[in-house]
């Protein structure tokens, strides 16, 4: 057979094998500096009950020695591949390069510093399979030094109605709730499985997050429109542990500099996929709410004279000012807001799209 110079043979290869030679679920992981939790992370994942799995480290330029972790079990477990970056890529593209190079069915995402209880993938799979379905879902658990706390889901709804429910509260960019049933709690991605075909059928990537922030929540806005179905497994087996070194703890997780450029993608999406107008009212909020979250961080973590320099950003941002002209056309839409995020809306404001 003739090959076009960028064909990947190992899909030619895959397609003339039987599926059953390949893992049910491939765990991709991207480790940096992990520290002490690698090896409890690492532990959960070769101590599923479900076997036929392949664990792909993608060592994105670790200096804590993370990458002597990971070579050290490897080198007793076949199942554990690793990748190695030639340059720090970050979580989203090193999950990327973990896609690439998954076999697996099934793709189950995990972080480096997190570990899960042994029947979660098992559990996941089998419902994936019994439903057919493109994603399963389960709860999760937060753990800190103060305790753990649950995020789960609300029950009773079809798997249809569940995926509407969520599209729209991660276009709306709502905050999770602690210990709550809610839809707000869809900001994550590791409780969950994707069909790894299905993501490459609809091109479904994760973003650049050294250029756009909360990159796992793009991830999830697409899967979400383009899922044919969706199940949810109302079961917790995934445990985030929190960390000083967790992304949303610096300054650049919400970071204007990164924010604007997540805004932009979602509105691309929105547009090329003909949904603006439907999600108008949602993604409007989500807009002001993401810039006055990037607002309170930088009062955070810089000084107020660095404030100039951000209110400068967001006039001269067509793309936002655009979106924040909704709010005129649905006054109503701006008096949900409480007054500091009305008083901050008409602040942000380009007195050039006022007319």
């Amino acid at each position: 057979m003739d090959f076009k110079e960028n064909q990947d043979i190992t899909t030619y290869k895959r397609s003339i094998i039987n599926m059953e030679n390949y893992p049910k679920v491939s765990i991709i992981v991207p480790v940096y500096n992990a520290g002490e939790y690698l090896q409890v992370c690492l532990n959960s994942l070769i101590s599923q009950t479900l076997r036929e799995i392949e664990i792909i480290l993608v060592l994105d330029r670790p200096t804590d020695g993370s990458d002597k972790v990971a070579e050290a079990y490897a080198a007793t477990d076949p199942r554990i591949k690793l990748i190695r970056n030639e340059v720090n890529l970050h979580t989203g593209f090193s999950r990327n390069e973990g896609i690439k190079y998954a076999s697996g069915q099934y793709l189950g995402f995990a972080d480096h510093d997190d570990y899960c209880d042994p029947e979660m993938f098992e559990q996941l799979y089998n419902k994936a399979v019994q439903e057919s379905a493109d994603v399963v879902i389960s709860n999760y658990f937060d753990e800190n030094p103060e305790g753990q706390t649950f995020f789960a889901f609300p029950q009773g709804y079809s798997a249809k109605e569940f995926q509407q429910q969520a599209f729209e509260a991660l276009i709306s960019a709502r905050y999770s709730i602690r210990n709550s049933q809610s839809f707000n709690n869809m900001n994550v991605i590791w409780n969950q499985i994707y069909r790894r075909d299905f993501l490459l059928e609809h091109n479904i990537w994760f973003a650049d997050n050294r250029v756009v922030t909360m990159e796992d929540v793009f991830f999830s806005i697409k899967v979400y429109h383009f899922a044919a179905k969706v199940f949810y497994l109302p079961e917790t087996y995934y445990h985030h542990v929190n960390t000083s070194a967790n992304n949303y703890e610096n300054y650049s997780y919400r970071s204007i500099a990164r924010i604007r450029p997540l805004i932009r993608e979602i509105h691309n999406f929105l547009i090329e996929n003909n949904i603006l107008e439907k999600y108008s009212t949602e993604f409007t909020e989500c807009t002001l709410k993401r810039l006055y979250s990037s607002f309170r961080n930088e009062l955070k973590f810089k000084k107020t004279s660095t404030l100039a320099s951000f209110f400068k950003q967001v006039r001269n941002d067509a793309s936002v000012q655009e979106i924040l002209l909704n709010f005129t056309t649905n006054k109503a839409l701006l008096k949900r807001f409480a007054i500091t995020k009305r008083f901050f809306y008409h602040t942000i404001r380009n007195k050039a799209f006022l007319s």
